[in-house]
């Protein structure tokens, strides 16, 4: 409990930590607010340009929730990776933590992408 305690008063790791928790809500509201079943049954998700045929991969729409669900996998298992970490090197569990961060808005950048191309 002390251990919890302490890394969550650093300053550096409580700011990767509101980063990562403002990513993970930014994120998950963006796909499952934005995104629309009723438009379109199929939705793109991937694009694989290629000399003949369609650049775009078409999926089914549990493939855009699973992205939701990957996001909120990451953001737990980063902040709780980063807490079992810092006794050992708070500079591990700072780099797990940035880590963690830098991934959610990259999947952010992605989830926009796949639900704007809806």
């Amino acid at each position: 409990m002390d251990n919890t305690k302490n890394f969550l008063r650093d300053r550096l790791v409580l700011l990767l930590v509101t980063i990562t928790a403002v990513l993970l809500a930014i994120g998950v509201l963006s796909v499952l607010v934005r995104f629309d079943v009723t438009k379109n049954p199929t939705v793109v998700v991937a694009y694989r340009p290629n000399i003949s045929g369609s650049s775009y991969e078409p999926g089914k729409s549990i493939d855009i929730y699973s992205l939701a669900v990957f996001m909120i996998l990451m953001a737990g298992a980063g902040v709780t990776l980063g807490a079992k970490v810092y006794n050992l090197r708070r500079s591990i569990a700072i780099f797990i933590l940035a880590s963690t961060s830098f991934l959610l808005l990259l999947s952010v950048i992605v989830a926009n992408a796949l639900v704007s191309l809806q």
